[in-house]
């Protein structure tokens, strides 16, 4: 915790390393740079043959440093992996809190002779990039690296004054030979961790000083699979917390880390400040007789008060008051000023604790306070729940955040302590689409489109539309259709919370041809237009992270030079569970065609277990989605 003084650890120790028997740093063996594949994943680009990092605390002064040795070895496999050589070391440089120095690194080749080349890394080489007024980054290419190459490098990564230990991940996107963790803590502090793993890990302690040692090996990549949610739930990894300062307990249970949080300068002392009645809030509000509406009005004044910084955090960084009086603030900052505003205006409202989808799911049977990542607004109003982001510009307070959907948040109040299920089941990613388009003589595609986005489907496009209209188009349009123009956008509703976003544009292209044939797909503009799911392997669920609900309306005019060469049927397919439904409904009159597709998803995730047969069907939902309509153009009569 900040407020945790460094007075308390007026001890020295000194330091050990381990002295398990690895390849020395600047050494190896030929038999190494000869070999092609790595032999437990062989379809891997590039192997992590030595990853590990050796944690220490020692005084310096007044100062408690808490400093890591980190080294990395890296064999590159394929010229796809060739970027692992570019490497970007980022420490939070402010007040010299953080600092990385004594870098220095080696590429090993074969020669033409068959003998070992080394490339040293020069120290003008490393570069020191500035990243914003908090952070810093070292910056450095690795030289001579081509497929086939080792590369390496360690340095020291030292911080003043912190008492956490860095959790220490084993698995990486590529696979790792050999993973070691060593951390040595003096005895004034006590740290507990959580292991979480599937594969066996080698754990000893050594010595009157705590020596830790985790080793694990052989452990294959974990890549990013489509829809999958932070690779932190399925990676092989330790996460450490603080226990106790000199037998002092510190967050031994969720009791007491809420106990500390409340009493915390940065967390529960702010939401105590009196800012409400320097606004203008207590007489606006006297005029809305709605509980509802008064909520989004105090949410709504924080968004035009406070602007995000961009950063997300559980701690606030400038305090209330000064995100008012400069009107910038993090996500922390911003919400907790609304929990503190709600609650002046007669609110029972309460900070969240949360971890975004993207940090990975929260273990609730170990006190740990580095699960979460962000601070949310918790309240009620007639026993409905509200779950609100202040920082998130795109979402309606009445919607759960997508970023936190189907997790837990935690509660923090000494007497209604608990963990919260968060999921939204009553909103969904709902896309309602109609096209009306013209097929001409020469083949050309010409037409409108109306796309009403409903829900999670209106968020997602927001998100997009609030950086610039050029990106919106190019993430909806251009980009997913890009033989198409698409012109004269409008949209509507943006602001309107309870209305979806109504989209017309006009487009035009040229259908795929082939000799006589033109060939037109019924999904165009649906959004499904590719299958995610053709991986014969899957290690992770399939997370949504909402329902679906598509419905595409389509009408084809088509000149009467060409004729209907195949028209799909109507057809309807439905998982066992009734999980995932497809409809499609075809007509023809004369020289028109009208087709409705309706696909339904009722599960927000689907299990890796269920893997085989949700690739199965989802194989043939694409087929029908993709199945084309097909005009032949008509033979010229001969004179």
């Amino acid at each position: 915790m900040r407020s945790i003084v460094v007075m308390l650890l007026l001890i020295a120790f000194s330091t050990a390393t381990s002295a398990q028997k690895i390849p020395s740093f600047g050494k190896i063996d030929k038999e190494e740079l000869a070999k092609k594949e790595c032999s437990y994943d062989k379809e891997s680009i590039a192997e992590y043959l030595i990853d590990m990092a050796e944690v220490r605390y020692y005084f310096a002064g007044n100062d408690f440093i808490y400093e890591t040795t980190k080294r990395i070895r890296i064999k590159i496999l394929n010229e796809k992996a060739l970027e692992l050589a570019d490497v970007r070391l980022g420490f939070y440089s402010k007040n010299n809190r953080q600092n990385i120095r004594s870098i220095e690194g080696y590429t090993y080749n074969l020669n033409a002779n068959g003998e070992v080349e080394e490339t040293k890394l020069e120290k003008k080489s490393v570069i020191t990039q500035r990243v914003d007024e908090n952070v810093e980054m070292m910056v450095f290419s690795m030289p001579n690296v081509k497929v086939g190459s080792v590369i390496e490098y360690r340095y020291e990564h030292s911080k003043r004054n912190y008492f956490e230990i860095e959790d220490w991940v084993f698995q990486r996107p590529h696979p790792v030979r050999y993973s070691e963790y060593n951390v040595e803590t003096p005895s004034a502090l006590e740290f507990t961790y959580l292991m979480r793993r599937t594969l066996p890990v080698k754990e000893t302690k050594e010595g009157i000083r705590s020596i830790q040692r985790f080793v694990m090996t052989d452990i294959p990549g974990l890549d990013k699979e489509p829809f999958m949610s932070s690779s932190k739930d399925y990676l092989q990894r330790i996460d450490f917390q603080l226990r106790a300062i000199n037998g002092t307990p510190v967050m031994t249970t969720w009791e007491k880390l809420i106990e500390i949080l409340t009493e915390e300068e940065s967390f529960g002392l702010q939401i105590k400040k009196n800012v409400f009645k320097n606004t203008d809030l207590p007489d606006i509000l006297k005029k809305i007789p709605r509980q509802q509406d008064q909520l989004n009005k105090i949410v709504s004044y924080v968004k035009k008060e406070v602007a995000w910084n961009g950063i997300s955090s559980k701690w606030s960084q400038e305090g209330i008051k000064n995100a008012i009086d400069k009107h910038v603030g993090n996500s922390a900052d911003i919400n907790l000023l609304i929990i503190s505003l709600l609650r002046d205006a007669g609110f029972k409202a309460y900070p969240l604790l949360i971890s975004t989808r993207n940090n990975g799911k929260v273990n609730t049977t170990y006190p740990f306070l580095d699960q979460f990542n962000d601070v949310y607004v918790y309240t009620e109003i007639d026993s409905q729940p509200y779950i609100i982001d202040g920082s998130n510009y795109t979402n309606p307070i009445s919607q759960v955040p997508w970023d936190v959907q189907f997790t837990e948040g935690l509660l923090v109040d000494k007497q209604l302590a608990q963990f919260i299920n968060i999921g939204d089941i009553k909103h969904r990613f709902k896309l309602i689409t109609s096209v009306l388009c013209d097929i001409t003589t020469d083949g050309k595609l010409t037409g409108s489109a109306n796309i009403l986005a409903y829900e999670y489907a209106k968020d997602e496009r927001l998100r997009s539309l609030r950086q610039s209209e050029k990106k919106y188009l190019s993430d909806y349009f251009n980009g997913p259709h890009p033989d198409f123009k698409f012109d004269s956008l409008k949209y509507k509703n943006k602001d309107i919370d309870s209305l979806p976003l109504d989209n017309i544009i006009q487009f035009s292209g040229t259908l795929n041809s082939s000799g006589d044939y033109l060939f037109y797909s019924p999904n165009f503009l649906m959004e499904l237009e590719k299958n995610e799911f053709i991986s014969d392997k899957r290690f992770t669920d399939v997370e949504f992270g909402y329902t679906q609900y598509y419905n595409m309306y389509t009408t084809v005019r088509f000149p009467e030079t060409f004729e209907l060469e195949e028209l799909p049927k109507n057809i309807k397919i439905i998982m066992p569970d009734t999980s995932i439904i497809l409809q499609r409904f075809v007509s023809k009159t004369e020289n028109t065609i009208a087709m409705r597709y309706s696909m339904e998803i009722k599960r927000p995730t689907f299990y890796a277990d269920e893997y085989d047969f949700f690739k199965e069907f989802y194989t043939k939902l694409y087929e029908i989605l993709n199945e084309q309509i097909v005009f032949k153009k008509k033979a010229t009569p001969k004179p």
